[in-house]
């Protein structure tokens, strides 16, 4: 699964900016990071709980989320 520029923003609060991840099958991965930082959002995103602002989320291959309108 590969994460590419993806961004996330609430009206003025940008949650997620230009993030690119990429997890390999297999191996345990995981995000830290300081409180309000976006590690909620970004699973939200992978999750398809959340639509991105821009970016793509990549699944074997497939573009799997699309972009909030």
């Amino acid at each position: 699964m590969e994460v590419r520029d993806a961004c996330k923003a609430f009206k003025e609060t940008v949650a997620l900016n230009n993030v690119n991840v990429s997890f390999e099958i297999g191996k345990i991965h995981g995000i830290i990071g300081r409180n309000g930082s976006g590690k909620t959002v970004l699973f939200k995103c992978i999750c398809g709980f959340m639509t991105l602002t821009s970016g793509e989320i990549i699944v074997n291959g497939k573009k799997v989320t699309p972009l909030a309108s």
